[in-house]
């Protein structure tokens, strides 16, 4: 017989007494003969075997002779002994709608189930002899399962037992900024609003962990902000991780990046110390062009040249002061055979 272990199983062991099995003279007939004798004890016992106390398996030869008798007997004992092996106590827990946890023992053959709780747990009463049992602590307790188990018609008993701390749920909830990630906001702010992550009362840690594209980040603080990189793809997967010492949630965010930024100044001073030029702050386009027109719809500036700036005059002329408009069109790095525009005012000040 094989002894499996899970992993998972966590087992304290204790052996239950047995009287000892026996086998004298007085139990073989007296006859010129050879005698086979199969028995079957638990690992622990001993077998007596005419005064030899034999505790492994095997096949074990005696010769009984009969004074009284006239005879003697060749015993063949095949001795078996059921190695013992530790109760496999599994655990899963509930963490939703019906919390708690299910625990179950595993063992070939058992015959009868016997659970207990340290202390008390009231809602494992009923179920003191059931494979399975479904309970939800309310302080640290210890569950422990004594099981007999038969084989060959020996029956051999086995314990486990394990400690459990009450179920602490948690929901995972969080806030994500900015909405969209521009060339202009190359960073990602997050704050975990989860309920759960914060008050953990038995053993372990509450918390969370932040995944910027299934990458875990090392800053698992409530607030924690993390910088974008340019060459990442057109959206950005952010999941944290709550969790509780018995319990895990999850939430997801996904962000787009739009590569393509195009911002316009709404005024300029050509005459003052700085600020002196008009041009759009452009990124990520390509096939740029840029006019602007007086009130009079009169054309002042042209320039296909993304660096190449408004400095406010025409044809070599200071323009007046007042309003003017723009009209830009570019297409995207990503997408160079579309075609995007942008119609605006800037004032000139002097």
């Amino acid at each position: 017989m094989h002894c499996y272990y899970h992993r998972i199983a966590l087992v304290a062991v204790a052996l239950m007494a047995f009287m000892p099995h026996s086998l004298t003279a007085q139990d073989i007939p007296c006859r010129d003969t050879m005698v086979a004798v199969f028995d079957t004890i638990c690992e622990g016992e001993e077998y007596d075997f005419n005064g030899r106390m034999l505790s492994y398996s095997g096949y074990f030869y005696d010769t009984l002779p009969r004074v009284n008798g006239g005879c003697d007997s060749v015993i063949v004992l095949k001795l078996n002994v059921l190695e013992y092996c530790e109760v496999f106590m599994f655990l899963r827990r509930h963490c939703r709608g019906n919390v708690g946890y299910e625990l179950s023992a595993a063992y070939p053959q058992i015959v009868y189930y016997d659970w207990s709780s340290q202390p008390h747990d009231s809602t494992l009463d009923g179920q003191e002899d059931w494979p399975w049992v479904f309970v939800n602590p309310q302080v640290p307790t210890t569950y422990s399962v004594r099981v007999a188990y038969s084989s060959d018609g020996q029956l051999c008993a086995s314990e486990g037992s394990r400690k459990i701390n009450p179920i602490e749920t948690v929901t995972a909830s969080m806030h994500v900024w900015p909405q969209v990630l521009t060339y202009d906001y190359m960073d990602i702010v997050l704050e975990d609003f989860s309920t759960g992550t914060r008050e953990a009362h038995w053993d372990g840690w509450a918390g969370r962990h932040w995944y910027i594209n299934g990458v875990r980040q090392e800053n698992n603080q409530e607030q924690a902000t993390f910088p974008v990189d340019p060459w990442w793809g057109d959206t950005v997967d952010i999941m944290m991780e709550a969790y509780t010492p018995t319990c895990v949630d999850t939430a997801y965010k996904r962000i787009p990046f739009h590569r393509v930024a195009v911002y316009f100044p709404n005024v300029f001073t050509p005459d003052a110390d700085n600020n002196n030029e008009f041009r759009p702050y452009v990124q990520g386009v390509l096939q740029y062009e840029l006019w602007i027109y007086d009130r009079q719809g009169h054309k002042v500036f042209h320039t296909t040249d993304i660096e190449y700036a408004w400095d406010g005059t025409a044809e070599g002329v200071r323009c007046p002061q007042g309003t003017y408009t723009y009209f830009c069109r570019f297409s995207e790095v990503d997408n160079p055979a579309g075609s995007q525009s942008r119609t605006g005012s800037v004032t000139l000040l002097r």
